[in-house]
């Protein structure tokens, strides 16, 4: 048995140095999160919830979220952005669906980061809730989907309560200014209350994404603030197409190119784009004012650029005042 012994040698060694690289790799990606767990409570069954992580980059290189994942399929996770540059921060969203469940649920969310000089890490946050079996929201939240600007849509939902005689919602909160919410109770009998929730796009909401909460606030503590998730993509006159350029596989130090079209009703001209940055370059912008107008993007990566699969997003401002900037994606496969 004796000549085994060096290889069994090596072999505890081998281990012992990955899980102390691993280990140092879990340290300083967490310091990135100020806030690393989070509980959402008490939460009526059907309802989608959602909490932001903050991601600081406190190294003195770029960072890219490789990939966010849940460890259930009732969590979802997604970043407003790609790649993070030196003490820029960026949000990482938890959001957690509960039709399916009663009682305690607890999930992890796994982001996997990596330097730009190619050190990986993974990070896991925690997210738990205790979904009520009394209290059900029917449908969990609301999505208008795609909403032409100036147009005002309207969804419902209901919140049924059993079990609480005296159960009331005695106020709404929202800090969006783009919807529009009527409550009426529709139902009190006996143990069994019924609400019904109508909610509106504003006419002058801006185009852009609508992501938003109405918290509805009652005089129960168990159920002191009940969150109603609302979401729509309010699209505007400016459009980009396509909105997900995909470059493909580029090999090392190899140069891609991809275009965008922005279209709009009216002669404009691009006045800045951003997004630039890690191997990317936005080729010079047509100066004339047009109603279609083309932006290059190039990729051509160099020794530090960051590997793998990456997710770039493009803001487009233009001159056209009353237009909210446009984002689009970039995406592609850069090889080691």
């Amino acid at each position: 048995m004796g000549r085994f012994f060096p290889q069994v040698a090596v072999l505890v060694g081998l281990v012992t140095l990955f899980s102390g690289g691993t280990a140092r790799a879990q340290v300083w990606a967490d310091a990135l999160f100020a806030e690393k767990s989070h509980d959402f409570g008490n939460v009526p069954r059907g309802g989608i919830v959602r909490h932001p992580f903050v991601l600081t980059n406190k190294l003195n290189e770029p960072l890219t979220i490789v990939n966010v994942r849940a460890s259930c399929g009732c969590t979802t996770g997604w970043a407003n952005a790609s790649v993070v540059q030196p003490g820029q921060a960026a949000t990482i969203e938890a959001q957690m669906d509960t039709r399916n469940f009663v009682g305690k649920k607890a999930t992890v969310l796994f982001v996997d980061l990596i330097t730009a000089s190619g050190q990986p890490a993974e990070v896991r946050l925690p997210v738990q809730s205790m979904i009520l079996a009394d209290v059900v929201l029917n449908p969990g939240g609301l999505d208008f989907g795609a909403v032409v600007k100036g147009q005002t849509p309207t969804q419902t939902l209901t919140i049924d309560r059993v079990g609480k005689p005296g159960w009331k919602v005695i106020k709404m909160v929202s800090t969006t200014k783009v919807l529009s919410a009527q409550l009426v109770e529709t139902a009190r009998q006996g143990e069994q209350i019924g609400y019904q929730l109508t909610v509106s796009i504003k006419p002058d909401a801006r185009a852009g994404t609508v992501r938003d909460e109405i918290r509805l606030i009652s005089n129960d503590p168990e159920t002191a603030s009940i969150p109603v998730l609302v979401t729509a993509d309010v699209r505007g006159d400016l459009t980009a197409s396509p909105a997900l350029l995909n470059l493909g596989n580029v090999a090392s130090s190899a140069k891609v190119q991809g275009k965008f079209m922005v279209r709009a009703s009216r002669p404009f001209t691009i006045a800045k784009v951003e997004g630039a940055g890690d191997g990317f370059q936005v080729e010079p912008l047509e100066k004339t004012p047009k109603n279609l107008q083309f932006v290059t993007i190039t990729y051509q990566p160099d020794d530090a650029s960051t590997k793998g699969d990456l997710r770039r997003t493009f803001r487009f401002t233009t001159d056209l005042g009353d237009e909210s900037p446009l984002d689009v994606i970039v995406g592609l496969h850069a090889a080691p």
